[in-house]
């Protein structure tokens, strides 16, 4: 196995090493990587261009009102109405183009050539349709292929075939591909080789976001022009969790603080480093509805999005969320994992204070677990029925009968536009 393994890698090296990058004869790039004295810079119409950008198509007046220049997006749903919106709005779009089995098909195999090259066609009209739009800013090619596509050597050959393609087609934007920040560096030879036409690669950090230097700069690294693509709090899958599995979210203040600590260490490398994309600019479930939300349902702004705003724009809100000093069940264990008996009350409470000294209100809801909503796609109700009171700092509740885990929500508003957010996994018990 080892030794078809290796058969396999030295083929597609002697493949790609045989290939020469794509050259391609254009006046002035519309947009494009320039390298000089070792260090890469994004070049707009001539221009240098530093992308402070979020991840998501909702709320794209508010990042150009907060000082941000680009949003990035994973596929080409509504892309007309998004490309559109953001240059009435003077932003940029990374436009992503799904590749990968999930979104290929569960059948699909990249080793089926053939299967490959009709995938690939069918990419060719979206470049055709939008290459000339003035706001698109470069190609995203997948999302984390390498993480589930396959034998990445196939992967990353695959990934560099589609940059050809786009490259003769378009010209006039550079092609990206975006990557985890999980897997290891190869022993030998860097991924740069094997994906000769991808300009700028993308890692998706969270957690493991200060190790993104030994992915770039280790001697087998990237060592070429980067974003970092996707980034925020840490992720679930990286969390602390429960006695039960329940992975624990952080808090509104724990969020932001690792936010300012990722902003500084990214913005430390002027090397390659052309900007990042925070996520997710919107509201979207991913094992609670708050975990990677910048905004809340509503459309209201987190303290995330006001650290981003002073990021961007170097200035202060003019208006700040209220702050989530403490919120609990009592009575209950204190040690991390609550436990609940079935069909009884209990209390949940919150502390909350408003840096601008505005009325507060609150909003409670129960919800089960959503552990599993990726194998379902179906997401729990609010289950407002168990909920004495919904709107008040101290509220009454009383547990399920059915055994299982679940979550307490608080959410605190200042009547601003501005709102607060917290949650507690409890897992309930019958005795």
């Amino acid at each position: 196995m080892q030794k078809t393994k290796l058969i396999i890698f030295l083929l597609l090296t002697l493949i790609i090493f045989s290939c020469n990058k794509t050259e391609v004869k254009t006046d002035t790039p519309t947009v494009e990587v320039k390298y000089k004295d070792g260090r890469a810079q994004l070049l707009r119409n001539g221009q240098p261009y530093f992308i402070k950008g979020a991840g998501g198509t909702e709320n794209l007046d508010k990042i150009a009102a907060y000082g941000g220049n680009s949003v990035r997006t994973w596929d080409i749903q509504d892309a007309e109405r998004i490309l559109d919106e953001a240059h009435a709005l003077g932003l940029t779009v990374t436009l992503g183009l799904q590749v990968g089995r999930p979104t290929w098909g569960d059948d699909f195999n990249y080793w089926n050539i053939w299967q490959v090259d009709k995938k690939i066609e069918e990419l060719l009209p979206t470049i055709e349709k939008f290459k000339n739009h003035p706001a698109l800013l470069m190609w995203g090619v997948g999302n984390e292929v390498n993480l589930f596509g396959g034998n990445k050597y196939i992967v990353y050959f695959t990934l560099n075939r589609i940059a050809k393609r786009i490259k003769k087609i378009d010209p006039n934007h550079p092609v990206l591909t975006v990557f985890h920040l999980y897997e290891k560096p190869h022993k030998y030879i860097s991924p740069k080789y094997f994906m000769p036409d991808i300009d700028i690669l993308g890692f998706n950090a969270f957690d493991r976001l200060p190790n993104m230097y030994d992915k770039i700069y280790s001697r087998t690294g990237w060592n070429k022009a980067y974003i970092i693509s996707e980034w925020g709090p840490t992720g679930h899958w990286e969390s602390a969790t429960t006695d039960w599995g329940a992975p624990k979210e952080l808090t509104m203040k724990e969020k932001v603080n690792l936010m300012k600590n990722y902003w500084y260490l990214m913005h430390g490398d002027s090397v390659h480093f052309l900007g990042s994309y925070a996520f997710y600019w919107g509201f979207k479930y991913e094992i609670t509805h708050t975990w990677f939300s910048l905004f809340s349902e509503e459309g209201y702004d987190s303290d995330q999005v006001k650290f981003l705003q002073m990021a961007w724009s170097g200035k202060n809100p003019e208006n700040w969320p209220p702050i989530i000093e403490q919120m609990e069940i009592d009575p209950s264990e204190k040690n991390g994992n609550v436990y609940l008996e079935a069909d009884k009350i209990f209390r949940g409470k919150v502390v909350a204070s408003d840096p601008d000294t505005d009325s507060l209100s609150f909003r409670w809801e129960l919800r089960q677990e959503e552990s599993k909503f990726y194998e379902t796609g179906v997401f729990k109700h609010n289950m407002e029925d168990h909920l004495l009171q919904k709107d008040l700092p101290i509220i009454e509740f009383k547990t399920p009968k059915q055994e299982g885990d679940y979550r307490l929500f608080v959410f605190v508003y200042d009547g601003k536009g501005n709102y607060s957010t917290q949650n507690i996994p409890f897992y309930v018990v019958n005795k």
